[in-house]
């Protein structure tokens, strides 16, 4: 049959140029892979799900025995403390998961090369950054925000309510400060990882900023007898918003302006690098 008789059926679908969710494959694929790994599972969920039962725990013994002595009072601060205070085992767990979660996210594709097979697809730049950060922003929610919130809930159902009347605002606390230290902490993790194409360089990068700079602040706080100087720490900067979130008293005499100041200019720094750092490929290809 001669093909110019033949009837061939239209094409009824739409095209989608303006679709918003392309970062979402970049996010499953890595996250996907993340889950095949015996020793990221085990870091990822083992720690954080004892860490979280231990506080559980200091809930449940606190609201059925009033006299026993805790180690920690259940109050606002309480749930600053179980998700960031310094110095406090819930930073060493934060920098764990952003290590093993997100430190090759972006230096295993510059390795590959997959990084120019990512950007020679209808995606942008900005697609595949919030990809790779939502890996590590989803592992780093599943450690702050949602046991925070669920923490929050077992306290005010055990004291019942009376709690939840006089704090009711710890809610939004647990929100705002957990965001703040997921994006924050994810995308200084990322920025790390898009130096280099080995990620032992970018835990290393990542580690000196995360830990050294504590050990700096501390030093010149000794040496200049004056707190001021812990601004330079990102965990004393983390500790000053969180106890103004939660209506605590900071251990630093910086005002919590200067300490936005500081995270906000870290933001900028670190998305015009990753800015740079994705673009570049995505020129030269």
């Amino acid at each position: 049959m001669p093909i110019h008789t033949q009837n061939y059926r239209h094409w009824e679908g739409t095209l989608n140029p303006q679709n918003r969710t392309r970062w979402w494959v970049i996010a499953k694929a890595e996250l996907k892979i993340l889950a095949k790994r015996k020793i990221v599972r085990l870091i990822v969920v083992i720690p954080p799900v004892i860490y979280f039962l231990a506080h559980a725990i200091l809930i449940y013994l606190g609201n059925l025995f009033e006299n026993i002595t805790l180690p920690y009072e259940i109050d606002p601060g309480f749930f600053q403390g179980y998700l960031f205070r310094m110095p406090d085992l819930s930073g060493f767990l934060v920098a764990i998961i952003s290590i093993f979660g997100g430190a090759g996210l972006i230096a295993d594709d510059l390795r590959s090369n997959a990084l120019s097979l990512y950007l020679s697809k209808p995606i942008t730049w900005y697609d595949y950054l919030i990809g790779k950060f939502i890996v590590v922003g989803t592992l780093l929610v599943c450690l702050t925000l949602v046991p925070g919130l669920l923490l929050f809930l077992e306290h005010t159902l055990l004291a019942d309510f009376t709690f939840f009347k006089e704090h009711y605002w710890t809610i939004f606390s647990i929100i705002i400060y957990s965001a703040i230290i997921t994006v924050i902490t994810s995308l200084l993790m990322l920025f790390f990882s898009s130096l280099t194409t080995n990620s032992r360089y970018a835990t290393i990068g990542f580690c000196a900023v995360w830990f050294g700079l504590p050990v700096i602040a501390l030093i010149l706080k000794e040496a200049f007898s004056m707190s001021t100087v812990s601004i330079v720490s990102l965990w004393a900067n983390y500790d000053i918003l969180g106890s103004v979130l939660f209506g605590e008293s900071p251990d630093f005499d910086i005002h919590w302006v200067w300490t936005i100041l500081v995270l906000s200019a870290l933001t900028a720094v670190c998305l015009f690098v990753l800015r740079l750092r994705i673009r570049a490929v995505q020129i030269v290809k």
